[in-house]
C-alpha cells in the first residue's frame, strides 16, 4: 500500500465512523474541541489527522480504536521514513563521497554555524570586553483569562458572570439617531460574543445572532443601556447585533445592523 493510500484507507475508516455518529462537523467540533474545518480535511483525506483526533472519535461512537490507532501507527511510520531511491538513478559523482541529501545538507549547516561562531568570538575578542555578549531572553507567554465557559456551553450566559469580559474587546459598532451606540463585544478566551446598546430609551432591543442560527436578545427595562446574553463565536462562523427603537403607536421600528464579525478573520489582542 503506497503513502497515499494509506491516508486514504485512514480517512474512509474516519468517514463511516462520522457516518455512524450522525453527527455534523459542527457537532463533532463541539464534541472533540476540534475545528470542523479540520475536521472536514481529515475525513476527506486532504490532511493527515493528529492521533488523539482519531482516538477520540472512536470513543465518541463507542468504537475500538485499536484498528484506527494501528492504521495511523502504519501512517506515521511511512511518512518519517526516508523515501527509496528510484530505479535506474544516477550513480554518484566520482568526486564526491556517497551520502544523503540530508547529510550533505546538515554539513552544510554545521559549516555556516561554525563560521558564524567564530566570526562572533573574534568580535567579542577584539572588543576588549571582559563581560559575555547578553544574550536575549526568551519570549513568555501569557495565558488567558480563566473562564466559565467556551462556545455553545456559554450560549444564554451571562458575560460578566462567566469572566468572558475579561479580555473583551468592542469589534463592529452602530448607532441610531438619536444617540443610541450599538456595540458587538468579542471574548476570544470564552469564543463567544454579546450585542450591548447604550443611551437607549425603555423598550429599546439588541439581538446577537450567529451563522449557525443562534440569537439572545434583552430589552431595557429600566436606566439606559442593557446586554444581551452570549452567544457561541467560532473561529469559522460569524456574529452581528441588531438594535431597534421602541415601538411607536403599536409599530415596531426597523431594526438597525453592525456588520458581521468573523474571529478567524481578524487579529484581536485584549
Amino acid at each position: 500500500m503506497d503513502r497515499a493510500g494509506s491516508v486514504t484507507d485512514l480517512a474512509g475508516e474516519l468517514l463511516a465512523l462520522k457516518k455512524a455518529s450522525g453527527c455534523s462537523f459542527a457537532q463533532l467540533s463541539e464534541k472533540t474541541h476540534y475545528a470542523k474545518s479540520s475536521w472536514e480535511r481529515w475525513v476527506n483525506g486532504k490532511q493527515f489527522p493528529p492521533r488523539d483526533a482519531v482516538e477520540s472519535l472512536a470513543k465518541l461512537c463507542e468504537a475500538d480504536p485499536a484498528p484506527l490507532l494501528a492504521l495511523w501507527d502504519e501512517e506515521e511510520a511511512r511518512r518519517g521514513a526516508p523515501e527509496a531511491e528510484p530505479d535506474g538513478a544516477d550513480a554518484p559523482d566520482e568526486a564526491a563521497p556517497p551520502r544523503s541529501r540530508r547529510t550533505l545538507w546538515i554539513s552544510l549547516v554545521l559549516a555556516v554555524l561554525l563560521v558564524a561562531g567564530a566570526g562572533g568570538y573574534a568580535a567579542f575578542t577584539l572588543s576588549g570586553s571582559d563581560e559575555p555578549p547578553v544574550k536575549p531572553k526568551p519570549a513568555v507567554k501569557v495565558a488567558g483569562p480563566a473562564t466559565g465557559c467556551t462556545l455553545t456551553k456559554c450560549e444564554g450566559r451571562d458575560p460578566k458572570k462567566m469572566n468572558c469580559g475579561a479580555d473583551a474587546v468592542t469589534v463592529r459598532t452602530g448607532s441610531i439617531p438619536k444617540d443610541l451606540v450599538i456595540e458587538l463585544r468579542y471574548s476570544r478566551a470564552c469564543k463567544a460574543a454579546w450585542g450591548r446598546i447604550s443611551f437607549a430609551e425603555v423598550g429599546a432591543t439588541v439581538v446577537v445572532n450567529n451563522s449557525d442560527g443562534a440569537a439572545q436578545a434583552d430589552v431595557v427595562h429600566f436606566d439606559r443601556d442593557v446586554y444581551t446574553p452570549l452567544i457561541a463565536a467560532p473561529d469559522d462562523g460569524s456574529v452581528f447585533v441588531c438594535a431597534a427603537l421602541p415601538k411607536k403607536n403599536g409599530k415596531d421600528s426597523v431594526p438597525t445592523c453592525t456588520g458581521r464579525f468573523i474571529p478567524s478573520a481578524e487579529s484581536h489582542q485584549p
